[in-house]
């Protein structure tokens, strides 16, 4: 053999392709380039993406609804000061109270009774000789087959089942088709037969429910990660809605007749989240199965005074908050906010959508910008592909897969992106103009009604279509959202009947209040404010070149219907206290797993020098707790604004922004390393 040869049987043998870099695999290629990275980084100092500057008054976020004095208060210091828990429709809280496996019942068989059965679809000649088989010590490469062609599909499964009741693995059956006839063939057990890996559904119902309680990771990555541990398509698993990443939160997951050992089995292998609470129901879940989210926050290094504290959650608890779409709804990135990219789709600019998409930005993630700038460059999808290392299903690797196979087809690239992820550019579009208009009408009107204003025909009704809710949109999803039932059954007008406008009547009348006001969301099928609110809203969109038909589009699964979002909310069961800690990263709330764990609750006595809020609340579907915070303390919610208070609590200014920089990156991996959840 010579040396060239040897070379490259040796590489093969490790693993490695024998040809160039660029051909190795995509994970060996993204591990190399998190080796280079961190080499890199230590070398030339820099550290991780920037954090977004997109500030609240970019996106209309600008009034508040009481005239509180405003006091500084850390949101999510520690990633235990916000916690979520889901609540569904009747009303129940989703608490994970318990990790054991469900116990799978066990069928009372009788062999008299099973042969019984098996005489009246086998000869008697047949079984006999099956069971020869069955007891047989030796390896046999006997056959036995059994014509089944005129036996229904139930009787065929009731021999596979009988047979293997009987004689469990040692008899392997396949059914075959042979000259249009059918057969079952028996063989004995061997490790060089295909075996029948089909195993009977034994639980009651035939959709699996657990809780997936989860720790600094959002609901779709946690998603991925089970799907591709339990080898279950990601499209099988359901929620009713995202959670926040940066946080603790428990939500239901549905999945239809899958064994609760695969999901607890990948569970048990990470320390990002855990699953329990397991039960079996007739159905799954849908988006926006969910009644409301129950908020446990803390609110770190507050710096007013009690009196200060209390007078401003008095007037919260009987004002509200105006239900802003939050920062959250835009994107992590100032320079390209999602609803940019949602209208260049709207206005049907497939290749400026793309382009939106993959180019650079500011703080971007390492692994993107060499991407990035390779599009930017050559707009060659092949060559900007090959530089995006992390072999994570992306959108960005979607886009440029789909263009690599087609280079001029961008409308066929955005339409194969997920549907679910594909509509959130669209409604952070829709979140924009509401934003907007909401600031613009307390502006001109404060809070008090005007005929016109739109209030629900039904106040039992939802006041929103749909329930998608934020999720990070570097991450992708396979799950597609079937269209809404009565959308697809209602004539064009239902949406614009679940309301109507105001009188002048109506408001003398007292029987309405701005709690009950609510401002559309714009779309092709919704009713505006018979006001000068409509005439805004024209000129909005205008202003962007676009109008309320153009969220029709030609897909009638992708059009944009539009909604209605109730203006003032207030929250429910809502309850605060002040505590003192000592230290900065001092654990303030238990976890549902810490409890489960039986850890003790937090109790700092004597003189302890920091001060934090706590709330516990509960709010409706898809409104933001972020705004919430916001009424209360009147500060800016964007985690740049939060990061630079964290920097000032921890370190004087005197000391130098890189060593506060640095203890601020590092307290995520710290607090995941303290909080481990096995």
């Amino acid at each position: 053999m010579n040396r060239s040869s040897f070379k490259n049987k040796f590489a093969r043998k490790r693993g490695k392709h024998s040809g160039s870099g660029s051909r190795d695999r995509p994970e060996k290629r993204f591990i190399d380039a998190v080796k280079w990275k961190h080499g890199r980084e230590k070398k030339d100092n820099q550290g991780p993406a920037a954090l977004s500057e997109l500030k609240e008054e970019q996106v209309y976020i600008t009034e508040y609804v009481s005239a509180n004095k405003g006091f500084r208060g850390i949101l999510k210091s520690r990633i235990s000061d916000f916690q979520v828990n889901e609540i569904d429709p009747e009303g129940n809280e989703c608490v994970l109270t318990d990790l054991s496996l469900p116990v799978a019942p066990k069928e009372e068989t009788n062999d008299n009774d099973i042969r019984e059965q098996l005489a009246v679809l086998i000869p008697a000649e047949t079984l006999e000789r099956m069971k020869n088989l069955a007891d047989t010590k030796e390896q046999c490469k006997d056959t036995i087959e059994l014509e089944v062609t005129d036996l229904t599909k139930e009787d065929r499964g009731k021999i596979h089942n009988g047979v293997k009741a009987l004689y469990g693995q040692s008899l392997v059956g396949n059914t075959v088709s042979k000259n249009d006839k059918k057969f079952i063939i028996f063989t004995k057990y061997s490790n060089a037969v295909r075996q029948d890996h089909r195993q009977k559904w034994v639980w009651p119902e035939p959709v699996l429910h657990f809780v997936l309680y989860k720790e600094n990771i959002d609901t779709i990555q946690a998603i991925n990660q089970l799907s591709d541990g339990a080898r279950q398509k990601a499209s099988l698993f359901a929620y009713a809605g995202t959670k926040d990443r940066r946080g603790k939160t428990s939500q239901w997951i549905s999945i239809s007749k899958c064994d609760p050992k695969k999901i607890e089995g990948v569970a048990r292998k990470t320390n990002t989240f855990k699953v329990g609470n397991f039960c079996f129901k007739p159905e799954g879940l849908k988006l926006g199965d969910l009644s409301g989210n129950r908020f446990r926050i803390a609110l770190r290094h507050v710096d007013a005074d009690d009196s200060v504290i209390q007078e401003s959650m008095e007037r919260f608890k009987e004002n509200g908050f105006i239900n802003y779409f939050g920062l959250q709804r835009f994107g992590n990135c100032v320079t390209i906010p999602t609803y940019q990219i949602g209208i260049a789709i709207l206005k049907g600019d497939w290749q400026g959508a793309c382009d939106l998409i993959l180019k650079p930005r500011d703080g971007d993630f390492w692994y993107m910008k060499e991407m990035r700038e390779e599009w930017a460059c050559s707009k060659n999808a092949e060559q900007a592909l090959a530089a995006l290392v992390k072999p994570d299903k992306t959108i960005e690797r979607i886009i440029l897969s789909h263009l690599t196979e087609r280079p001029k087809d961008f409308m066929g690239a955005i339409t194969s992106i997920p549907r679910n992820m594909r509509s959130l550019y669209l409604h952070s579009y829709q979140s924009f103009i509401w934003n907007q208009m909401v600031s613009r009408r307390i502006k001109a009107f404060g809070y008090k009604l005007i005929p016109g204003d739109l209030v629900m025909v039904d106040k039992s009704v939802k006041t929103e279509e749909t329930c998608i809710e934020d999720v990070e949109l570097e991450k992708c999803d396979d799950q597609e959202t079937e269209p809404n039932p009565q959308q697809e059954d209602k004539t064009e007008s239902y949406y614009k009947k679940m309301v109507r406008p105001l009188t002048e009547t109506d408001i003398e009348s007292g029987e309405y209040s701005m709690f009950d006001l609510v401002m559309p969301l714009p779309g092709h099928d919704i009713t505006y404010p018979s006001n000068v609110v409509a005439h805004w809203y024209e000129e909005a969109l205008a202003e962007d070149n676009l109008s309320s038909e153009k969220f029709k589009w030609s897909s009638r699964k992708d059009a944009v219907t539009g909604a209605y979002r109730k203006v003032i909310v207030k929250p429910s069961q809502l309850s605060w206290k002040i505590v003192n800690y000592s230290k900065h990263d001092d654990p303030l709330i238990l976890s549902d797993l810490e409890k489960l764990q039986k850890v003790a609750e937090p109790n700092y006595e004597g003189d302890t020098p920091y001060k934090a809020l706590m709330l516990n609340f509960i709010l409706p579907p898809s409104c933001y707790a972020t705004m919430a915070i916001r009424e209360i303390n009147r500060q800016d919610t964007s985690a740049k604004h939060q990061r630079d208070l964290e920097k000032g609590v921890r370190l004087p200014a005197s000391v130098g922004g890189k060593q506060c920089s640095d203890a601020a990156e590092n307290e995520e991996e710290t607090t995941i390393k303290k909080a481990k959840l096995d």
